[in-house]
């Protein structure tokens, strides 16, 4: 069943087969031309062609030659979205990132939890560090991630359990395998108040996340994390960096 479907939407509708094309660029790293927009989406060719063009006329998309790519008025739209229960948490955040980069000049992520995966919300690049196929606005599965554990550990019961219900699927040969290993790591997350991803999402990469606090502490309403190469690194000289930087956004954040 599809994301449309699952939201009471028909895919059928004009509106929905105008946001399943949408989904289909979002998904792509490059521009996509109709044939295999319509590959993707199970459209007719002329049926994706109409949708483009009013998409187009609209500022959603925009045409490279005869390849069609997410236009500005989507980047607009995407930005005025509150993302999370802490409201305008990407603005607030963003000082504290940019600190405890300039500190240790690693890759910082900030993410909240949605549904099984973690959404990325801000991304500060570090220098010298691998590449990792992670933008603002990505997602990936909680499991496979230091993020995601975190904000799995912290969550409420029904979003832990359904975590755990969910597929587990290998990433590389590190990857947490299935619901028992991660019932682990979520109690270890739970007792050292932080999380590890040691090559289970991205090979050569290792990474440290710790928790953003509701006001009463009850919950993590997002996670903050430090990923580094793991060739002549060891994370836990960042801990102490990184804890104390979650420490100071739950802070500010129950402060208003």
């Amino acid at each position: 069943m599809s994301s449309n479907e699952v939201n009471g939407l028909s895919p059928d509708t004009s509106v929905g087969k105008g946001l399943t094309v949408l989904d289909a660029l979002s998904r792509s790293r490059s521009p996509l031309g109709v044939s295999e927009i319509s590959s993707r989406t199970g459209m007719a060719k002329s049926t994706v062609h109409r949708l483009l063009n009013a998409m187009i006329v609209h500022g959603y998309v925009s045409k490279e030659g005869e390849r069609y790519l997410l236009a500005e008025r989507v980047f607009e739209l995407g930005h005025r979205v509150q993302v999370g229960p802490a409201k305008g948490l990407r603005e607030f955040a963003a000082p504290y990132a940019a600190e405890l980069f300039a500190a240790t000049r690693q890759t910082i992520h900030l993410a909240v939890l949605s549904g099984t995966e973690i959404l990325y919300i801000d991304k500060v690049s570090g220098v010298g560090t691998p590449k990792m196929a992670t933008r603002i606005g990505g997602r990936r599965p909680a499991y496979a991630t230091g993020l995601g554990k975190v904000l799995v550990a912290f969550a409420p019961a029904v979003d832990v359990q359904r975590n755990l219900e969910g597929r587990f699927r290998r990433f590389t040969a590190y990857t947490v395998p299935d619901a028992h290993r991660m019932q682990q790591s979520l109690a270890r997350v739970r007792e050292t108040g932080f999380a590890t991803d040691n090559e289970e999402s991205f090979l050569g990469v290792t990474c440290l996340a710790a928790p953003i606090w509701s006001s009463d502490k009850s919950r993590a309403v997002a996670a903050i994390s430090l990923s580094c190469p793991v060739a002549g690194h060891s994370p836990s000289r960042f801990k102490t960096a990184l804890m104390g930087t979650a420490d100071q956004l739950s802070a500010a954040l129950s402060r208003g």
